[in-house]
């Protein structure tokens, strides 16, 4: 054996020479369990191999695409609330091993363990005895003489024992995670490797089969655990050592991020000395005091010496750290080491905690990662200070690695409280779940089926927080109209979405305010009614749209099918002619694939990652998500419209305009001296897809609740057909039939309330301090009005939870209008599409039950359960359209 030391030395056989001292020798004591597999202890063409499937899987599944960051700062909320837990003096090591190890964890398995979780407790202080075991003498007696000591006592044999049970357990996951297994839909690490199990049957040398992946997992986990975790307690009790260090990290952390946001990985490079602080702590940590052993491929001379093919060679890395030709200070703790004399951080190149070479640590930017997000999560919310009458020791305790004795600390959450001082509710705000510091209710699900547990537990009104944003959510009839109607001009205006006010900016009608925003919904209702219902343009349009929409039924010659594809084009196309003057096939594949973005849009708004965008834009618009998909499909929308923009520009009469586009571009001449109402190309754009997509989702999704009811309620169909035989006819039905056909109306609005297609309504912003139902709201809370609770209130609905079309007759079987009936929201922000809506509604499904008989799917009973995104949509069905 050769022991290397001292930078310049260390670096020429690990990175100058590094082919000539890649292979691993064979370590009895670590070969009894490793076998020469895996990748740490694997040579060759296999080493090469898992290596670079392992550097892959990494890079895909946690650098590269930034989902690593979240699952850091995912866990930093759960190692701060342990902190927080403890209430006296305590010893950090197995809280800090377990927030490491899920990190590694969730990449290798796709899960994490509460650190309470007493089997993988067991593992983890299996693992952590078994380092601490390898580096004593008696445990390296094994090495001398393997044959003898296989068979006496000793600590090598509890090692022997502690890495069975931990392999037993990883093959348990192995087998967990076979019986689901999807080979196009990878989870973690063991998804990927059974994968490449399967690509390389035809290729034993390279090592994947089961043993295999058990003993990578198992390298993995070991790795991505300790060293990590024991610079993390070097960090910790050099901050309580040197409490000036400490203080000038936190007042970094807070010019930086604040107390309002998680530290990011964007931060490091704003914070040059908590970066050199945590750099430092590597170097003087010094947590792997001794490199790997590493094999002479071939004979060579090192520093001069002549090296046999066949030697064993160990780099000291405590001397390339500490190395006095290379540090200033080698034996003092001091960041100033990793900074220049501008405070800038500056690289060192004998900086190796991680070993240099090709068999360098493969998860050192994990590790840099885990590090940083960690370290400044906990000095971002907590003081640090050493225990009354303890003075922790800097000496460590060699195992297999050098970690710090065991030592206790204490916490001041001084900056907890500042961020609960900065968060906490006012007198008499709404009653709600605890929330988070900084976080906010991050940890409670709400969605509109939530909701109603929410109310039944607060009442129905409530708040919440979104990061520090106060929300609060009003249900029941009385209380929405109070805040929609009676108080309607105090909750006018909407809050900033972080995710759509990246898009809009401002422009357009559905995320706009003021003076802008009143211009734009005034001009916009001008327009539909103009080409509704005073040019008759609108019922002529929908008229011809029934034509090819029940053409497109015929086709289907009685036979089960799914009408969504269908209905959507039918309404996308006469919103399409009303905003650009075009309707398009029904094939039309470039018409089909903006629809289908446009409605995957609507449904990902409501997903845990749009929440998450909302409370916590500058670390979400890093990472991916469904969130980024919403953005993407956005801007393809928006693309799609601004052509049509060019294209009518080049033809543009303003004195005929033909849409709503030719419309805009006469109002923009008009308003061409007032800058304040918006009227630009871009705000045009804009509100071509507040209208368009606005106009043909809901719309969309209600006649498709609409045919889901009449086939599920097949009474109710006929006494439609009956109303339209006796005031139709044959003829095409018109707008002005709607009066003479009270049941048909009556079922409409009872499928538009029974839908329910948007619960929970977009949200509103108190413009300034008020009250609502006696609870103070203060100026710029967030307001969401709960529609299901208004559609679905027991004190205004005879049968809230039946579909009931007597809700909307009086006892003479007239229609009669209910004050509840809160669809299309109320006040001045309600949908300024309802009347087009409700023509559209009223023509197309007289149109179909006109010509045709609908029924259910042969053996099929349709379901009324739905799918909720930001509106809520029927599951997919089949039915049949026979010709009357």
């Amino acid at each position: 054996m050769v022991v290397v030391s001292g930078y310049k030395l260390v670096k020429e056989a690990l990175v100058d020479q590094n082919d000539g001292f890649v292979e691993r020798p064979n370590v009895p004591l670590f070969n009894k369990t490793f076998k020469g597999i895996g990748i740490a202890l694997s040579n060759g063409y296999k080493w090469r191999m898992h290596r670079k499937f392992t550097v892959s899987h990494l890079r895909n599944f946690g650098e590269g695409k930034k989902a690593i960051e979240l699952s850091i700062q995912q866990e930093c909320v759960f190692l701060c609330d342990a902190f927080r837990v403890e209430k006296g003096p305590f010893n950090p090591q197995v809280i800090l091993n377990s927030a490491i190890s899920n990190i590694v964890v969730c990449l290798v398995l796709g899960q994490r363990f509460d650190y309470h979780d007493e089997r993988y407790q067991n593992i983890l202080s299996l693992d952590t005895e078994c380092i601490q075991l390898a580096g004593q003498t008696r445990t390296q007696l094994y090495n001398v003489w393997p044959q003898l000591f296989e068979y006496l006592p000793g600590p090598h044999q509890t090692m022997f024992a502690n890495y069975e049970k931990i392999t037993d357990f990883l093959r348990g996951e192995i087998i967990k995670h076979r019986e689901d297994w999807d080979p196009l839909n990878p989870r973690d690490y063991m998804d990927t490797y059974l994968t490449e199990m399967q690509k390389k049957k035809s290729d034993p040398e390279a090592g994947f089969n089961v043993e295999g992946l058990v003993v990578a997992c198992l390298d993995l986990v070991e790795a991505g655990t300790e060293t990590s975790t024991t610079t993390l307690r070097w960090g910790l009790l050099y901050m309580i050592k040197f409490p000036e260090i400490q203080e000038k990290v936190r007042e970094e952390i807070d010019r930086v991020i604040g107390q309002s946001r998680q530290p990011c990985l964007a931060d490091r490079v704003d914070m040059p000395y908590t970066d050199a602080v945590i750099h430092e702590t590597q170097r003087f940590g010094n947590a792997v005091p001794l490199g790997f052993p590493k094999l002479a491929a071939k004979d060579t001379t090192l520093g001069e010496y002549f090296i046999p093919k066949g030697t064993a060679l160990t780099t000291s890395l405590s001397s390339v750290l500490y190395d006095p030709d290379e540090w200033e200070t080698p034996h003092t703790f001091n960041p100033q080491h990793f900074l220049d004399d501008k405070g800038q951080f500056r690289k060192r190149d004998a900086f190796l905690p991680f070993s240099a070479g090709k068999r360098a640590c493969l998860g050192e930017q994990l590790a840099r990662m885990e590090l940083f997000l960690f370290f400044t999560s906990l000095l971002q919310q907590f003081t640090i200070s050493k225990c009354p009458g303890e003075e922790p020791s800097l000496d460590g305790e060699i195992w297999f690695t050098y970690a710090p004795a065991p030592f206790r600390i204490c916490l001041s959450p001084l900056l907890l409280l500042i961020s609960i001082s900065k968060t906490k509710n006012p007198t008499n705000f709404p009653p709600g779940p605890w929330a988070l510091p900084f976080l906010g209710n991050i940890v409670t699900d709400v969605n509109p089926k939530s909701v109603d547990q929410l109310i039944t537990k607060y009442g129905n009104i409530f708040g919440l927080r979104s990061g520090t944003d106060k929300i609060v959510y009003v249900s029941g009839y009385k209380m929405v109209k109070e805040v929609l109607i009676t108080q309607g001009e105090n909750f006018i205006s909407r809050p900033i979405s972080p995710l759509f006010d990246s898009l809009y900016k401002g422009q357009g009608i559905s995320f706009n305010n003021g003076y802008s925003w009143r211009k734009q919904q005034q001009f916009a209702m001008s327009h539909l009614k103009n080409f509704g219902e005073g040019k008759k343009t609108l019922e002529e349009h929908l008229q011809r749209e029934c034509y090819f929409l029940s053409a497109a039924f015929k086709e289907e010659q009685g036979y089960p099918f799914d009408p969504l594809v269908k209905i959507n084009n039918a309404v996308a196309n006469v919103m399409g002619t009303l905003v650009f003057g075009h309707r398009y096939e029904y094939d039309d594949v470039d018409f089909q694939k903006c629809l289908r973005k446009s409605a995957e849009s609507v449904f990902l708004t409501g997903s845990v990652f749009y929440q998450l965008y909302e409370a916590f834009p500058s670390i979400m618009k890093w990472l991916p998500g469904s969130h980024q998909t919403i953005i993407s499909n956005y801007k393809d929308l928006a693309l799609f419209l601004k052509e049509k923009v060019e294209q009518h520009k080049s033809e543009w009469v303003n004195d005929n305009p033909k849409d709503y586009i030719d419309a805009y571009l006469s109002e923009i001449e008009k308003r061409k001296n007032d800058i304040d109402a918006g009227f630009t190309i871009s705000s045009l754009v804009w509100c071509m897809v507040d209208l368009f997509e606005g106009g043909t989702e809901t719309t969309t999704n209600t006649l498709r609740w609409a045919l889901l009811y009449l086939i599920k309620y097949s009474d109710v169909q006929e006494k439609i057909h009956a109303e339209i035989e006796q005031v139709i006819g044959s003829r095409l039905p018109t707008a002005a039939d709607k009066a003479n056909m009270p049941y048909t109306n009556a079922v409409i609005h009872e499928v538009l309330r029974k839908a329910n297609i948007v619960p929970l309504n977009m949200s509103r912003v108190a413009r300034q301090d008020t009250t609502v139902a006696g609870y103070f709201i203060p100026k710029g809370t967030v307001m969401i009005t709960n529609l299901t609770s208004v559609l679905f209130d027991k004190h205004e609905w005879e049968s809230p939870d039946t579909f009931n079309p007597g809700h909307f007759l009086d006892s003479e079987g007239q229609f009669r209008r209910r004050n509840a009936f809160f669809a299309f929201s109320a006040g001045k922000r309600q949908c300024p599409g309802e009347y087009l809506a409700h023509i559209e509604l009223f023509i197309l499904l007289t149109m179909l039950l006109q010509t045709f008989k609908l029924s259910p799917s042969p053996g099929e009973e349709p379901s009324l359960e739905s799918v909720v995104g930001f509106t809520q949509a029927p599951l997919p069905y089949k039915f049949c359209a026979h010709l009357r």
